[in-house]
């Protein structure tokens, strides 16, 4: 007789096909969420890097204390492609802002910040740094000073992110006497403090005289985000005329974000840029006046 040939199951293969089910119809997957979520995890280590990009930003907005760990453990993995491991910062941050558990989770993030990789660092900045996450801030505030200035960065952003009172003081008193590229991080994420913003304000141009040239235009792409103010019209109308070309032309820039009735005062300004000695200063005047002189 003769014997029938055995065919292997392939559950991982059932998986997947079931992931891109629920990618290409996400009312499936938001219909039974608690089963979907489970799937996604089974498939988690059969998954590409392209699906796996797809795969995270549904945990983190329906897992909660489900994903946690597995998304902690792609963004300490030793051998996580790094654009996974950032996916997986940002929708840890985001699961772990809905958990009703996260001290073990955040004891072990704060442990990775003292990692030998720079990148395993920056990823667990980014994941402690969720909007009310106070217990992270004095553990964030410690890491500060790290040598890698991309790490630097990321604690500052993690910091704003939190949005704690103490840290808008830390950072502002930092802004006065932190290294320069402490002053970078800190002039580029600081309008982050909405709640703040009359202050975040002032903080931007009470400083930009003293702040190194190199630092000014950061300060302006960071001024730059917050909404146009009659305190900021009249700030950038004397920096139109400053001797340094890179810093009128950021103001320009700033200025390309705006409706062109919000700075219509600056037309005159505008208009003797138009023969500026600087050609990218001059092109983005004529962009600008092209604008305004329509109003």
């Amino acid at each position: 007789m003769k014997k029938a040939t055995l065919i292997p199951f392939d559950r991982s293969h059932r998986l997947l096909d079931k992931v891109r089910g629920y990618l290409e119809d996400m009312e499936s997957f938001l219909s039974d969420p608690e089963s979907g979520i489970a799937i996604l995890l089974e498939a988690l280590p059969h998954a590409d890097t392209p699906l796996l990009i797809k795969i995270i930003p549904l945990l983190g907005y329906a897992g909660k204390d489900r994903v946690l760990w597995p998304l902690y453990d792609l963004v300490v993995g030793g051998a996580t492609d790094e654009q996974i491991r950032a996916a997986a910062a940002v929708q840890l941050g985001l699961a772990a802002s809905l958990s009703r558990d996260v001290l073990s989770l955040n004891a072990a993030l704060i442990n990775m910040l003292d990692h030998s990789a720079p990148s395993i660092r920056i990823a667990c900045a980014l994941a402690l740094g969720w909007e009310g996450n106070h217990p992270a801030v004095s553990a964030l505030i410690h890491h500060f000073d790290d040598l890698d200035r991309d790490v630097q960065a990321a604690v500052v952003s993690a910091m704003v992110s939190v949005g704690d009172g103490y840290v808008f003081e830390f950072l502002t008193t930092r802004l006065q006497v932190g290294l320069m590229e402490e002053k970078r991080s800190i002039l580029l994420h600081l309008w982050r403090f909405a709640e703040k913003f009359p202050d975040v304000e002032s903080v931007y141009i009470e400083n930009m005289g003293d702040i190194p040239m190199e630092l000014r235009v950061d300060g302006l792409t960071g001024l730059g985000m917050l909404p146009l103010t009659t305190r900021i019209v009249d700030f950038y109308r004397r920096l139109l005329a400053d001797r340094e070309p890179r810093v009128r032309l950021q103001v320009l820039d700033n200025l390309l974000g705006c409706k062109a009735d919000d700075y219509h005062l600056l037309k005159e300004e505008i208009r003797l840029l138009l023969n500026d000695g600087d050609l990218p200063v001059r092109q983005a005047a004529i962009r600008l006046y092209g604008r305004v002189k329509l109003q």
